[in-house]
C-alpha cells in the first residue's frame, strides 16, 4: 500500500510576498506517493515510521534551495501547510489498520487446546 499525498505549496512570489497566503492562484499543488506496505500501521512504532517518511517526503518536495529570508519563510510555510494537509490521510491509514487488526483478532478462532476447560 501507499499513500497518495496532495500538497499545496506556495510559489515564490518575490514582488508581493504578502499575497502568497491570501491568493490560491499563487500556489502549486503537487502529489507524491509514500509507500507503507512494509509497515504494520496498527503498531505505534510503524505508525511513527510512516509519519517520518511523510515528513521526509515533504521536506524534499518543499525544499526550494534558497537561503534568503523569503525563501526560508516560503519553505517553512510549504512544510507546515503540507503537514496539515496530509495529517488526515495519515490518521485515516493508521485508523484503518487498527480497525483491521481488531476485526482480525475478533474473527480469529482459538484452538481447543488454547481454551481452558474445553
Amino acid at each position: 500500500m501507499s499513500l497518495r499525498l496532495m500538497i499545496a505549496a506556495p510559489v515564490l512570489a518575490l514582488t508581493i510576498p504578502a499575497t502568497v497566503n491570501a491568493n490560491p492562484m499563487n500556489s502549486n499543488e503537487f502529489a507524491a506517493t509514500v509507500a507503507h506496505d512494509d509497515l504494520n500501521l496498527a503498531s505505534p512504532e510503524d505508525a511513527s515510521r510512516l509519519d517520518e517518511r511523510v515528513r521526509t517526503k515533504i521536506r524534499q518536495m518543499c525544499n526550494n534551495g534558497g537561503r534568503d529570508g523569503v525563501s526560508v519563510r516560503l519553505e517553512r510555510e510549504c512544510r507546515s501547510g503540507a503537514l496539515a494537509a496530509t495529517a488526515p490521510q495519515v490518521r485515516l491509514a493508521v485508523t484503518r489498520a487498527e480497525a483491521e487488526a481488531v476485526r482480525f483478532a475478533q474473527t480469529e478462532t482459538a484452538s481447543p487446546a488454547a481454551t481452558p476447560g474445553a
